[in-house]
C-alpha cells in the first residue's frame, strides 16, 4: 500500500495531508499562535486526550476532542508530529475566549480574529462557487478541447488496429483464397502455414489438382525428406549404443535396490 504524501513546512511547524487536505501544527507551532508555552500546551493536550467523552470537565470549546488523539504522524524521514487543524483552533479559541488572562492572551486575541475572518471568507466562497485557483482563458480553452481531443484518439486507435496484423491463429498465409482456405481442417492450414514461414510455399492455382490431392502430396514429400535424412548406423555404432543402453538400465536396477 502506497504512503499517504504530506506536504510539510517543517521551519514553520506546519503540514498538510495531501489526499483530504486534513492539516496541522507543531506543538510549538501552536503554542506560538496562542502566546503561551509548548509545556502549556502539551498538558492541555494530554488532559484532552485522557477525558472522559461522557463526563469531563473540560472546556466548552474542547469538550468534543475529549477521549481522542488528535495528533497527525507524517511519514517524512523526522516523523514529525502534528496537532489536527480542528483541535487547533479549539485550544486558539480557549486560549483567546475561555482562559483566564496571561501575559499572551492578546496574541490568542488577534489570531482567533485573524483566523476567523479568513473562516468566514472561505464559507462564503463554498456558497458563491468562488475558486482561488480559477482558470484562465488559456486553461479554459484547453479543458474544453478535451472532448474534441478524445475522439481524434478514438480514431487513431481504430486505424491503428486496423495496421495490426491478424492473430495467428487467423492468419492465411500469400497465394491462398479465402474461400479454399477456409475449407481446411485445422492442421492442414497449420501445415501450409509452416511452408510457407520456411519454404516460401504459395499455392499454384493454374494446376487443376484437387486440394485434397495437393495436401497428401506434400505430406508425403516430407515423409520422404525425413526418411532421407536419416543417416545409416554402423554396426560399431550400434554396439556402442547398446553396451550404453545396458549400462543405463544396470545403474537404475542398482538405485532401485539402494532405495529399497
Amino acid at each position: 500500500m502506497s504512503k499517504i504524501k504530506f506536504h510539510v513546512k517543517d521551519e514553520l511547524g506546519f503540514c498538510t495531508r495531501l489526499n483530504d487536505g486534513v492539516s496541522g501544527m507543531t506543538v510549538t507551532a501552536l503554542a506560538d499562535f496562542c502566546g503561551t508555552l509548548q509545556q502549556a500546551i502539551t498538558q492541555l493536550l494530554n488532559r484532552i486526550r485522557d477525558s472522559s467523552p461522557i463526563m469531563n470537565e473540560l472546556p466548552e470549546s474542547l469538550k468534543s476532542f475529549a477521549g481522542e488523539e488528535w495528533r497527525l504522524i507524517t511519514n517524512n524521514e523526522q516523523n514529525s508530529l502534528f496537532v489536527v487543524d480542528e483541535l487547533c483552533h479549539a485550544i486558539l479559541e480557549y486560549y483567546a475566549i475561555d482562559a483566564r488572562k496571561y501575559k499572551g492572551k492578546q496574541v490568542a486575541i488577534n489570531n482567533y480574529r485573524m483566523v476567523a475572518r479568513a473562516g468566514l471568507r472561505v464559507f462564503i466562497w463554498s456558497q458563491t462557487g468562488y475558486s482561488p485557483y480559477t482558470l484562465n482563458q488559456e486553461q479554459l480553452a484547453l479543458l474544453n478541447s478535451i472532448p474534441r481531443l478524445q475522439e481524434a484518439i478514438t480514431q487513431l486507435q481504430s486505424q491503428i488496429q486496423n495496421l495490426i496484423p491478424a492473430s495467428k491463429s487467423d492468419y492465411i498465409p500469400p497465394g491462398w483464397n479465402t474461400e479454399v482456405w477456409n475449407k481446411l481442417p485445422p492442421q492442414d492450414k497449420r501445415h501450409f502455414r509452416f511452408l510457407h514461414r520456411r519454404r516460401g510455399f504459395r499455392p499454384d492455382y493454374r494446376t487443376e489438382m484437387p486440394l485434397q490431392e495437393l495436401t497428401e502430396q506434400f505430406k508425403q514429400k516430407q515423409k520422404d525428406e525425413l526418411k532421407t535424412a536419416v543417416v545409416e548406423v554402423s554396426p560399431e555404432e550400434k554396439q556402442r549404443l547398446e553396451a550404453a543402453r545396458l549400462e543405463a538400465l544396470k545403474l537404475l536396477r542398482e538405485e532401485g535396490e539402494n532405495n529399497d
